[in-house]
C-alpha cells in the first residue's frame, strides 16, 4: 500500500522524539549539569514520578505517569490504564506520541500512562534489570551475552540473571496496579500492557499466565524465539485451559526484522487464532522498510489505533 505523505512526515517526527527522548535526563536518574550551571530539566508535560520500594524484588522502583488532558479539570471521571514497560527508555516515547493524538482535543478513550521503570546510575542498571525482568526463563549464554555488551558501557560490573519475568508478574499485580489504582483515578477495567522487544516477550508471557490480569496487549516485535521459542508452549498450556477470554492483542515486526520476528509473530498469531476463542481479536501487521531498532515509533501508534481507536 502506498504510504501518504502525512504518514511519512509523522513517522520521521515520531523517529525524532524517540532519539530526543532516549537520553531525557529526568528517565536516566543521572545529573550531568555542570558546576558553574544551573539549567532546568525537560520534562514532559503532565507527567509525574513516584517510587517505591518493591518486596518482591528486593529493590526500588519508579513509576513515570502521564496524566489525561482532563485529569484535574474533570474530577469525577475514572480513566483507562495502559501499563508501558521498558520505561526508564520508552515513556517520553509513548507520552509525546499519546499527547500528539490529543493535540486538537481530547481522544476517546482518555489514557492515563503508567510507565514501570527503575531508580538506577545509568542504563546499564536499566539494560540489566529489564533484562532480568522481562525473560521467563533463565539461559545462561543469554546472562554472559549481556554482560559482555554492559561492560563496554563503564567500567561499572553489572549482574545479569535471566529469569526474572514471574517475579516482576507478580510486582506488577501485587504491588504496581494495587498503588496506580490506590492513588489514581484508574478503571480496573480494561487495563493495557505493551511492551517492545524483550517487552513485547513479558506481554505475550503476561497474556498467557495471567490473561485476566490485562484485557489489552500490545507486543511490538516480541522476542518470541527465546528460549528456543518457550513461549509456544505457554501457548498451548494457555489454549488448554481457557475456553473464552475477553482481550484484544496487537503484535507487529518492521519489514527487516527477517524470519526470525516475522515468521514466528505471524506463527504465534496463526496458533491463537486457531483455537477459535470468541471473546480474543489478534491483528498484526508488518512495517515495510522498518527493522528492529527503527519501528518502535510506529508500532506505538498502530498499537494506539488498533487497540484504542485513535
Amino acid at each position: 500500500m502506498k504510504k501518504s505523505a502525512t504518514y511519512t512526515t509523522a513517522k520521521a517526527i515520531l523517529l525524532m522524539l524517540m532519539l530526543s527522548a532516549a537520553n531525557l535526563t529526568m528517565l536516566s536518574q543521572g545529573n550531568n549539569k555542570s558546576d558553574n550551571e544551573k539549567l532546568p530539566p525537560v520534562t514532559v508535560p503532565n507527567s509525574e514520578m513516584r517510587t517505591f520500594f518493591s518486596d518482591i524484588l528486593d529493590q526500588e522502583m519508579v513509576l513515570f505517569i502521564k496524566l489525561p488532558p482532563t485529569y484535574y479539570s474533570n474530577p469525577q471521571k475514572v480513566y483507562q490504564g495502559w501499563y508501558c514497560l521498558d520505561a526508564n527508555r520508552t515513556f517520553p516515547m509513548v507520552a509525546n506520541i499519546m499527547d500528539m493524538f490529543d493535540a486538537g482535543g481530547p481522544v476517546q478513550p482518555e489514557l492515563l500512562l503508567i510507565g514501570i521503570g527503575y531508580k538506577i546510575q545509568d542504563m546499564g542498571d536499566w539494560m540489566a534489570w529489564r533484562t532480568r525482568d522481562l525473560t521467563p526463563t533463565n539461559v545462561p549464554a543469554a546472562d554472559s551475552l549481556w554482560i559482555k555488551r554492559l561492560s563496554g558501557l563503564s567500567p561499572r560490573q553489572y549482574v545479569v540473571n535471566t529469569g526474572g519475568a514471574a517475579a516482576f508478574l507478580e510486582c506488577i499485580e501485587k504491588e504496581v496496579i494495587p498503588f496506580v489504582e490506590k492513588n489514581y483515578r484508574v478503571s480496573p477495567l480494561n487495563r493495557g500492557l505493551g511492551g517492545y522487544s524483550y517487552g513485547g516477550l513479558f506481554t505475550l508471557y503476561t497474556f498467557f499466565k495471567k490473561p485476566y490480569l490485562f484485557s489489552i496487549y500490545y507486543a511490538g516485535s516480541p522476542s518470541i524465539s527465546y528460549d528456543k521459542g518457550v513461549l509456544f508452549t505457554y501457548e498451548q498450556e494457555f489454549a488448554s485451559k481457557y475456553k473464552d477470554i475477553n482481550a484484544k492483542l496487537f503484535m507487529s515486526a518492521g519489514e527487516q526484522e527477517g524470519e526470525r520476528f516475522i515468521g514466528n509473530m505471524n506463527r504465534m498469531a496463526d496458533s491463537l487464532r486457531s483455537h477459535s476463542l470468541p471473546g480474543l481479536t489478534v491483528e498484526t501487521h508488518v512495517f515495510p522498510g522498518e527493522d528492529h531498532m527503527s519501528c518502535g515509533p510506529s508500532s506505538t501508534v498502530r498499537a494506539l489505533r488498533v487497540l484504542y481507536g485513535r
